[in-house]
């Protein structure tokens, strides 16, 4: 298993391996802590299955992690390599879930120019206006500022990307350089 960095094509699909493995080490540990002390003392009354049962709290918060990106989706083979020919210099985000105050929303992928995040989303139902009120706020946070757009569908989304990347200047450093802040931001809001 290749470590992947977030925002790279297959993080999702590493970060719920990765999530799974230490949860399920963590809970051996605290099954073996547990079994320890019924093996020494013979009963379940002793300050190991205290140790055993104070241990549960930070596996729950392990185990959450993991089931927090069951739901969501990544992004196909196809989808990368279609995104990756239309984006030209523009940047790009790929199987991420972006975190807000309600509900996480899972993110296929993601292209970021210097005044525009587009997004395509693969969730069930993902609710658009949560995902772009968040993530302009986020923005804004961090004194940026850009239009935000969730698709569901595939293809007006590559249309969207073709447009930006005609429209992009890569020329310009200073476009360039807010290109690379907004990515930054957006990357330290998904999980």
């Amino acid at each position: 298993m290749n470590k992947k960095n977030k925002g790279d094509f297959g993080y999702l699909n590493y970060k719920k391996k990765l999530n799974f493995i230490i949860a399920a080490v963590a809970l051996l540990i605290i099954i073996a802590v547990f079994i320890t002390g019924l093996i020494i003392f013979k009963s379940r009354n002793n300050y190991i299955t205290l140790v055993a049962t104070v241990l549960v709290l930070p596996w729950a918060k392990l185990a959450i992690a993991y089931f927090v990106l069951i739901p969501h989706k990544e992004c196909t083979q196809d989808i990368y390599e279609k995104l990756e020919q239309s984006k030209k210099n523009i940047s790009s985000i790929y199987d991420v879930v972006v975190s807000n105050s309600k509900k996480p929303i899972g993110v296929c992928a993601m292209v970021v120019t210097d005044n525009t995040v587009a997004a395509l989303s693969f969730d069930k139902a993902p609710d658009k206006e949560l995902f772009e009120k968040s993530l302009k706020d986020f923005l804004k946070n961090d004194k940026l500022s850009a239009s935000v757009t969730l698709y569901t569908d595939t293809n007006s989304f590559l249309k969207r990307v073709s447009s930006l990347a005609a429209n992009f200047d890569a020329a310009d450093e200073n476009k360039t350089d807010r290109m690379g802040y907004i990515k930054n931001s957006t990357l330290n809001m998904c999980l």
